[in-house]
């Protein structure tokens, strides 16, 4: 083997080397950063802090009450309107959204009790939402244990 034929092996391994951690790092960089949760909270009442986090996969977690709801989802339904349904093994509360319908309060608009379901006015100009008679806001974080 002379030089240049030792030299052009070595820079085709280095090549394919170079080429091969390029494609691995460009896996890594094309990786999307899941989405924040929506927050929305309840505080300065009564009651502790809780807040309802609006999870990017659907799932909706409950902090500092409502946990007897766990396995709880929601979904747009379009961009104005927000679909929750709820799990747990806790009875539908539908006297609590009977009341909240006829006022019209929070932006619930309709429920249905077999399905569980609660469907709300909820877009980008929504001030706050009522759940179960409390008034969850828009927040950065959940202050809720």
């Amino acid at each position: 083997m002379n030089v240049s034929t030792t030299q052009a092996y070595s820079m085709k391994s280095t090549l394919g080397c170079v080429a091969i951690a390029l494609l691995v790092g460009g896996c890594v960089s094309t990786q999307r950063a899941v989405p924040p949760p929506v927050v929305l909270e309840n505080t300065g009442t009564e009651f502790p802090t809780m807040c309802m986090l609006l999870q990017p996969n659907g799932t909706l977690e409950f902090r500092g009450g409502f946990g007897f709801y766990t396995q709880s989802t929601w979904r747009r339904a379009d961009n104005d309107t927000l679909l929750i349904t709820l799990g747990g093994k806790e009875p539908f509360p539908t006297a609590v959204f009977k009341e909240q319908t006829a006022k019209r309060n929070g932006g619930l608009l309709s429920f249905d009790e077999k399905r569980r379901e609660i469907i709300y006015r909820f877009n980008a100009n929504t001030e706050f939402l009522n759940f179960g008679n409390f008034n969850f806001y828009r927040a950065e974080t959940c202050h809720a244990s």
